[in-house]
């Protein structure tokens, strides 16, 4: 009799030591599978961040041609002017207004 309940004890411990090696068996097999979606996720992460500092960057640039080329305009507003003066004495009124135009825009620029 004793020997039997040993037996049993025996298998009942068994038994739950292939349960608890079976069941660290799958948690293994479980984080190999979600591993590259893991590594995935981290890659997307990692690419939005990089994705807003360039559209940071691009938003920038694009701020800073526009105001170059507003600055380009004036100043070629005020070229045209100033030739034309040249050419033919007259046009004052454009001259003016040429000053007016590249001052205001140089008072907009240093605030």
């Amino acid at each position: 009799m004793p020997k039997e309940i040993i037996n049993n004890i025996t298998t009942v411990l068994t038994f739950l030591i292939l349960l608890s090696n079976f069941a660290l068996m799958i948690g293994v097999w479980l984080d190999k599978v979600g591993a590259p979606e893991k590594a995935q996720n981290e890659r997307i992460v990692a690419i939005e961040a990089k994705l807003q500092t360039f559209e940071t960057f691009l938003g920038n640039d694009d701020n800073r041609i526009k105001e170059i080329e507003e600055g380009n305009r004036v100043t070629q507003k005020a070229l045209l002017a100033l030739l034309s003066h040249s050419l033919n004495g007259n046009d004052v009124d454009k001259l003016r207004e040429a000053k007016s135009s590249l001052e205001e825009y140089l008072i907009r620029r240093q605030g």
